[in-house]
């Protein structure tokens, strides 16, 4: 473990640290790879090279563990968790793109660990106190601050932007709240590569009608390089240690970190694309860090999981 100040820094938070990262940089990677492509032919390449990533580290990493066969509750498990993070949540985000506003979709994703929390309370899987409620409610407020004043109008006309990217934010919650049922016995790279091939295919078959019209040829090499680095950064690693990291601290910890994903990604528009960086990015970290590490703090042991997942 690493120290900060004396004190010793958890490895979940580290690897969050670089999830929050890899996630804040994969908004620049988006922009490179709709210089040629709409936003779901960028998703269906993001999503592709991820499944293919994964798949290729899995078989290098098969020699290190015991293969253990997974029974069907498990197979629907892993199949429900690829349609979940790599075929509805992709699709449902890429098209709320087109008809609603960027400020309009942060605030609604921005309610995502919000939702995290209320589901796991709901099922009796993850309890917080009032303190870390606050965390939660705190962290939202700083992603209002930043985006706000970008101009979010919640009206008629963004209406279906606004449903679908609804439906993007409810389904990463699920997917986020879903990997808790991993059993503890599976490997998180493998479970999480066999149910990206379920959803990289399933997204093909969602934007077929986009993907046959597309023109191959006429894609720029900056929107393959931004796509291949969303994939293998801001997908393929980053859902296996958000994956890993769910199992560790549970859903509602795990999920209040996206809510640093805006400040890394004005910070890296500020050095990488000569973005402004305003007033309200020094509001947001004053409410964002706190929420976090408010949402963070300690409290009882999550309950353990079965061979089935299922809490015992």
């Amino acid at each position: 473990m690493k120290t900060l100040h004396g004190r010793a820094v958890p490895a979940n938070d580290i690897n969050m640290f670089l999830v929050i990262h890899f996630w804040g940089l994969t908004f620049l990677f988006t922009k490179l790879g709709l210089k040629s492509l709409d936003p779901l032919s960028f998703a269906n390449l993001r999503m592709a090279s991820a499944a293919l990533v994964l798949m290729i580290m899995a078989a290098f990493t098969a020699g290190h563990h015991k293969q253990v066969r997974m029974d069907f509750r498990e197979h629907l498990l892993a199949v429900g968790l690829g349609l979940l993070g790599m075929a509805c949540f992709p699709f449902c985000f890429s098209l709320a793109m087109n008809y609603t506003s960027a400020a309009n979709a942060g605030l609604i994703f921005g309610t995502t660990p919000v939702a995290v929390a209320l589901i796991s309370r709901l099922i009796g899987m993850e309890r917080l106190n009032k303190m870390q409620w606050a965390g939660l409610l705190l962290s939202f407020a700083g992603i209002a601050v930043i985006l706000l004043p970008r101009g979010a109008n919640f009206s008629f006309t963004s209406l279906k932007g606004d449903m679908l990217m609804t439906a993007a934010m409810l389904n990463w919650a699920l997917y986020t709240v879903a990997n808790r049922f991993v059993p503890s016995t599976r490997s998180a790279l493998k479970f999480t590569a066999y149910g990206a091939i379920w959803g990289a295919v399933s997204l093909s078959l969602l934007s077929f009608n986009t993907l046959a019209s597309l023109p191959v040829a006429e894609i720029k090499p900056e929107s393959w390089l931004g796509g291949l680095c969303a994939g293998v950064l801001g997908t393929a690693l980053s859902y296996v240690i958000w994956n890993n990291t769910v199992r560790n601290m549970g859903p509602a910890k795990t999920a209040v970190y996206l809510n640093l994903v805006p400040l890394i990604a004005a910070v890296s528009g500020f050095f990488l694309l000569n973005e402004s960086l305003g007033r309200q990015h020094l509001a947001a970290v004053c409410l964002i860090v706190p929420g976090v590490l408010m949402t963070r703090g300690s409290r009882g042991p999550l309950p353990e999981t079965g061979k089935n997942g299922k809490g015992t």
